[in-house]
């Protein structure tokens, strides 16, 4: 038994030693700065330092290699704690601002809501506006699920229908800066900080027409109260990131566990779930808690969410906010 326990020991000193390799070195190539060669000879070095280890727990000799690998690591997390999230940056145009407001009794104000005229993800013209809402005729809650990486991820935004005909859509995103490219893998690190985007409808979902990517849309059961409590709550966390800037994270801070994360501090009746994580799911999880309309089967629900043909430019933001919920099953 002590020899069984002592392999197991082992096994697992040497799996922690392989995963924090792994992460130190990803933390390395994604967060130093300086150049690429800096990086690269950075990580070299912890590479070294991290095969010493290893070798010297399978032999069960010179333990000094673990202790310097081990205190290599130390100052890696140490280093990564203290990088900072910053809202002075180069951003690129699209990510320029985030949204913020103000409410009044029932007027809501917000400021630099991103109203973009997209012709391609690269041609566009620029606009970010302040406008006010009456809070008291907010009246629907929807959901967008737009798929950019097969079935299983949708990217999610939140639109807030008022009795004007008018639609405040929140796109919560990481912030990118100029010439910046998305990677999955460098958002688990602090590489890219968030923002919320508040934007007309027209410009989020021509955009996403832009980058041809499918997009479903999803009417909520939820009472005028607690979609109020949900948008209040949006513009609490817009402030307050305004104020105080925090890092996108791909699995723990993302446009989805975010949402997430706001509708618990308005009712605490929404369970987790995995799907919360693989968000190209989410209309199952939907359906199951009577989220929507549930008279359909869930199959043919998602078949009639799907507005991606119904995208036209030439529309105005009413009559295109209008034509996408066509056809589109409300709960009853």
């Amino acid at each position: 038994m002590r020899r069984i326990l002592q392999i197991g020991a082992i096994a697992a000193v040497i799996v922690c030693l392989l995963l924090s390799a792994v992460w130190a070195n990803l933390a390395i190539a994604y967060q130093l700065p300086g150049s690429a060669g800096l990086r690269i000879a950075a990580c070299l070095s912890l590479a070294v330092m991290a095969v010493a280890a290893l070798a010297a727990v399978v032999l069960r000799r010179r333990w000094r290699a673990v202790t310097i690998y081990a205190a290599a690591c130390v100052l890696v997390i140490g280093w990564t704690i203290s990088i900072s999230a910053s809202n002075d940056r180069n951003w690129a145009a699209d990510v320029a601002h985030g949204i913020t407001g103000t409410i009044d009794g029932d007027r809501l104000t917000v400021r630099n809501l991103r109203s973009f005229s997209w012709r391609t993800e690269t041609d566009y013209t620029e606009h970010w506006e302040e406008r006010t809402y009456d809070l008291s005729k907010l009246r629907s809650l929807d959901l967008f699920l737009v798929y950019w990486m097969g079935p299983s991820i949708a990217h999610t935004i939140m639109s807030f229908g008022f009795g004007d005909g008018r639609y405040l859509d929140f796109s919560i995103e990481l912030r990118r800066t100029q010439d910046d490219q998305y990677s999955a893998i460098a958002g688990f690190f602090k590489t890219h900080e968030l923002i919320y985007i508040g934007a007309d409808e027209r410009d989020l979902m021509t955009l996403r027409k832009a980058r041809h990517e499918q997009i479903q849309l999803y009417r909520l059961r939820t009472s005028p109260e607690r979609a109020r409590a949900l948008l209040v709550e949006y513009i609490k966390q817009a402030n307050d990131l305004a104020a105080h800037p925090r890092f996108y994270n791909t699995l723990t801070t993302n446009c989805t566990t975010t949402i997430f994360n706001m509708v618990r501090a308005v009712t605490s009746s929404i369970p987790f779930d995995w799907r919360i994580i693989l968000t190209g799911y989410l209309p199952s999880y939907l359906c199951e808690h009577d989220a929507v309309d549930t008279q359909i089967s869930l199959e043919e629900l998602s078949q009639r969410a799907d507005v991606t043909s119904r995208i036209d430019t030439t529309l105005s933001e009413a009559e295109l906010s209008s034509r996408l919920r066509e056809g589109v099953p409300a709960p009853r």
